[in-house]
This record gives C-alpha cells, structure tokens and sequence, in this order.
C-alpha cells in the first residue's frame, strides 16, 4: 500500500514539475534578468561596445566618456568611426 502511495505522490510531482516548466504565466519571476512587466532589471542588461559592437553586460563593460566597451583595450584606443 506504501509504495502505491509514493508512486502517485511521484506521479503528481512529476506532472506538476512538468506543467510548470511548460507554463508561461510562471516564467518572469525577476530571477532571470526581467521582471514580470518584461522590463529589464538590470542583472542581464546588455550594452554595446562602442569600437568592435560586441555586446557584453553592463556590469562587465568598460565605461569612458559615456561610451560603453568590451575591455580595457578598447577602451584605450576609443570608438571606431564607423560605430560613432
């Protein structure tokens, strides 16, 4: 009888976890980089480098004179002309 209700009580769990990760109303919870507005929270936020065009987080860029970068290196040498 035990092993009859743990089968069901697995069942249900499986059908639940199943449903849950087809289900779109319970995805945007905020812990992946958006809140359920769809509006970025800022964790994921990408930014675009101003001399390659890489896009890289906001948290991971290098910022110079309000132009966001991929790395140091690009940094230094500046925005490419055909990026301005």
């Amino acid at each position: 009888m035990f092993r009859v209700i743990l089968l069901v009580a697995g069942v249900a769990a499986l059908v639940w976890l199943v449903r849950r990760a087809f289900d779109p109303t319970s995805r945007g919870s905020g812990t992946d980089g958006v809140s359920r507005e769809g509006a970025p929270t800022g964790v994921d936020e990408l930014v675009r480098c101003a001399r390659c065009g890489v896009h890289v987080p906001r948290v991971e860029a290098q910022t110079l004179d309000g132009r966001h970068y991929c790395s140091r290196e690009h940094a230094r040498l500046g925005a490419s002309e055909d990026q301005t």
